[in-house]
């Protein structure tokens, strides 16, 4: 049996000062892609960060598995 695997790039929006916690937010937009990719019949495997700008973390990468 294969695997198909998608990696998204998954970012905060809006402009961002120095001491913004963007944790809140990326939440979000994990839960809408997860709950998106859900549909597409893809698990979330794992989420790494990606980009970090002066302590916060603004971007992460979701990886998603169909088996």
């Amino acid at each position: 049996m294969s695997s198909s695997y998608k990696t998204l790039v998954v970012k905060a929006k809006g402009i961002r000062i120095k001491g913004d916690d963007t944790s809140s937010e990326l939440a979000l937009e994990i839960d809408r892609k997860s709950m998106q990719m859900d549909k597409e019949g893809y698990k979330l495997l794992s989420i790494t960060p990606s980009l970090m700008s002066e302590g916060a973390l603004i971007k992460v990468m979701l990886t998603f598995v169909k088996e």
